[in-house]
């Protein structure tokens, strides 16, 4: 079946933006990263052996179809395999980044990308640590201080799943963060489902 040059045009345009806009979105991975200052802590936190999945799976095809085009001499794909071969190389950067977890001077930062999912130490009422299955898990329970009444005395829940090498480390910056305001005793009668 031969695409007639509307069509193929009409792709071509398509492919065009996507990675244009997958160059942007990882630009700006790298930017926000950048940006943190005073990071005292950082590891991998996706699905797939602490990398994120979907990217990486895209990325891994498309580097499989490259060789595969290259090895055949197909020429005239070059340009469209090379395309999406950059779509999924910021692909995976912008989500390895965003999936990553930052401790800094200031807070957590569970997400780069998106302000909501980043906690100032001062925001923090209260925390739990519990055993995972191979990391530990800290539940902590912020309020977030915002211009809305409603909002104003909503507790929010944030949890973090510390691997093993790092967790050491990871209660050494808690316990100098909280330690003079939040006590470290964990009550075992608290509802972690309870709170949002």
């Amino acid at each position: 079946m031969v695409l007639s040059t509307d069509i193929f045009g009409v792709f071509v345009l398509i492919l065009a933006a996507f990675t244009l806009g997958s160059t942007f979105l990882s630009a700006y991975s790298v930017l926000n990263v950048a940006r943190l200052r005073n990071v005292r802590l950082s590891w991998k936190a996706g699905k797939m052996w602490g990398y994120p999945l979907f990217a990486t799976i895209f990325l891994f095809t498309t580097l499989s179809m490259s060789v595969i085009v290259y090895h055949l001499s197909l020429i005239q794909y070059y340009p469209i395999v090379g395309c999406y071969a950059w779509i999924g190389i910021n692909w995976f950067l912008a989500s390895y980044l965003a999936s990553k977890r930052y401790i800094t001077d200031h807070g957590i930062v569970k997400n780069i990308n998106d302000p909501s999912q980043t906690v100032a130490w001062y925001q923090m009422t209260d925390f739990v640590e519990k055993d995972g299955d191979k990391s530990k898990d800290y539940v902590f329970i912020y309020q977030n201080y915002s211009q809305n009444e409603e909002d104003l005395h909503k507790c929010i829940r944030l949890e973090l799943n510390v691997p093993p090498q790092k967790n050491e480390e990871f209660k050494k910056i808690v316990s100098y963060k909280l330690g003079k305001t939040i006590s470290t005793e964990v009550d075992s009668l608290i509802n972690l489902r309870a709170v949002r």
